[in-house]
């Protein structure tokens, strides 16, 4: 840790040497519910972003954080020690050079911090930029046959809303955040077009890691690989395919491959169509002008309340409150 992020990070805020007194975390904006333990709260990007689209805050050490989400793109990047996060369900511990990369509307919690613990929070305002950006700079990687073959290469460290990287493995990433992190504290000059230009270059090396790793597989298994076959012809098809069709097609019987999509992706293949249907339409609401009701239709529901529950299930808000946003 070199002397300037020392001056930074090491010394207590006033607010840290409360917590590590009482143990509870000191709120900082009206947006934190801390009051209710058994509700997650949702932090709102009015509450953070004034003047820049990037932030990046230190996370306070000695005091629980509770459950929430939030209408932003976050990384957590563990500059040194570690963190105890339950992350989507999922307890996670984030150890030095790791990157965390949380999407809107994930939803984690995080364990009290040591003297020692340095986490940063990078957070991102812009709407366009989210997970998904990564999947789109690769025709191959747009929906299900992405998800499925990111869980082979990164399990268990991916997810659909969330992605941990190891950055020994990656030191240019490692390199981008850290002039980054200079960038920002340093309050100099142009700093914001700067981060601006920072963050473009984090996400095409981001995106290259993954797209790396993807050609590798798609080079060994290709089209013989039937879990590809199955989820690449949904992604083409998913207005109108069914089962049978899908089964009559590829030669099984429609009982088994229903079975082994099961097992392989952990979801059925009625779930699966519905993913990308809502995909597909979550895609149309951000980049087109047609009515809720005429895209809901295009990518083949025919029950508008049935998509508007499920659009609210899968993205955390419904369609209107997105589309308000982009």
């Amino acid at each position: 840790m070199d002397s300037f992020v020392q001056k930074i990070f090491l010394p207590y805020t006033s607010e840290e040497l409360e917590q590590q007194k009482t143990g509870q975390w000191i709120k900082e904006f009206e947006g934190e519910n801390l009051d209710d333990q058994d509700q997650q709260f949702k932090l709102d990007d009015h509450h953070l972003f004034q003047e820049n689209n990037i932030l990046i805050r230190q996370h306070r050490r000695f005091a629980h954080y509770p459950l929430h989400s939030h209408h932003f793109l976050e990384f957590n990047y563990m500059y040194c020690g570690t963190s105890e996060q339950i992350v989507n369900g999922l307890p996670i511990t984030l150890k030095e050079g790791q990157l965390l990369l949380l999407d809107t509307n994930s939803r984690h919690e995080l364990m009290p911090l040591g003297e020692k613990d340095i986490l940063l929070n990078f957070l991102f305002k812009t709407n366009d930029i989210n997970i998904n950006l990564l999947k789109k700079i690769d025709n191959r990687s747009g929906g299900l046959t992405y998800n499925f073959l990111m869980n082979a290469i990164l399990e268990p460290g991916y997810n659909e809303t969330h992605l941990l990287l190891h950055l020994a493995k990656e030191p240019e990433i490692q390199v981008t955040l850290d002039q980054m992190i200079l960038e920002y504290f340093s309050k100099k000059h142009l700093g914001n077009e700067i981060m601006n230009a920072f963050s473009q270059v984090l996400f095409l090396q981001l995106s290259r890691v993954y797209h790396s790793q993807l050609a590798k597989i798609y080079k060994k298994d290709g089209q013989s690989n039937l879990m590809i076959k199955i989820l690449q012809r949904i992604e083409s098809d998913y207005r109108t395919l069914n089962l049978k069709t899908l089964a009559d097609e590829l030669g099984y019987n429609p009982n088994y491959l229903s079975n082994l999509i099961k097992q392989q992706t952990g979801k059925s293949f009625k779930q699966l169509i519905t993913n990308q249907r809502l995909h597909e339409a979550h895609d149309l609401i951000l980049s087109t002008r047609f009515s809720i009701e005429e895209i809901a239709t295009s990518v083949g529901f025919s029950n508008k309340t049935h998509f508007y529950k499920k659009y609210r299930e899968y993205f955390g808000d419904t369609p209107i409150a997105v589309r308000k946003r982009r």
